[in-house]
């Protein structure tokens, strides 16, 4: 994962290093904001960051994926800290099973793909435990489920687009729906213009447009299209 702040320092996570680095615009190296004391679980620790986003008072907030938890760090904090998971590996309230992406919306609230536990968890801020908003129903293909979620992303109405990976397509849940709707792929696993493959990150411009991280390119899919265009990569 990757994220911007206002001023335009790009915030990688830096998997395998288990550390999160700050790149600030034209450097030629990076600086270490979260994590990089080894793989591990202490408060200081990562263990392959996922997924990073921001809040608009600069609080980086970590996918900590193989630590099942969503840890915060402070600008310039040495630490950070548990705010949704850390109860060990589970399908509790209080419980994640490899956290993939994450995402708000504009009340602070917390959107989490819960991969392992195919659903979608929505954590108010200050809670103990998270609300399943998508899935959840056990890994399959039915409109009420998912099959290991990876990317996800809200527009401006609220609606919730997520990447179902094993099920090759990006499902639309509105606002307390109960199933999902199919608006990209869903056409079984392939690289034809109406398929997807294994899709992970996702993201949405200001007209509805899709941008799909499909194996090896970036797909774009117009609202209500049936097919996709490769914008970036696609030769190999």
């Amino acid at each position: 994962g990757i994220t911007l702040d206002a001023s335009g320092n790009l915030y990688i996570a830096d998997k395998n290093n288990y550390r999160i680095q700050k790149w600030a615009p034209g450097a030629t190296e990076g600086v270490t904001v979260a994590g990089g004391n080894g793989q591990g679980s202490a408060a200081n620790q990562l263990f392959y960051p996922h997924d990073i986003a921001l809040d608009a008072s600069g609080n980086l907030y970590i996918a900590d994926k193989d630590n099942h938890r969503i840890q915060k760090w402070e600008p310039g904090a040495s630490e950070g800290t548990t705010v949704a998971g850390g109860n060990g590996i589970g399908s509790s309230a209080n419980q994640l099973n490899e956290p993939h992406h994450i995402t708000f919306d504009a009340s602070g609230n917390l959107y989490i793909a819960d991969h392992d536990n195919h659903r979608i968890q929505k954590w108010k801020p200050g809670a103990s435990e998270g609300v399943t908003v998508a899935g959840g129903n056990g890994k399959g293909s039915a409109e009420n489920q998912l099959r290991d979620p990876r990317g996800i992303i809200l527009d401006a109405n609220g609606n919730l687009y997520i990447s179902d990976s094993y099920n090759h397509r990006i499902q639309k849940w509105a606002p307390g729906a109960s199933v999902g709707t199919t608006v990209a792929g869903g056409n079984g696993e392939g690289l034809a213009a109406n398929q997807l493959f294994f899709p992970s990150g996702i993201d949405i411009d200001v007209s509805g447009n899709l941008y799909i991280v499909n194996y090896d390119h970036i797909i774009k899919w117009v609202p209500g299209a049936t097919e996709g265009t490769i914008v970036a990569g696609g030769n190999g």
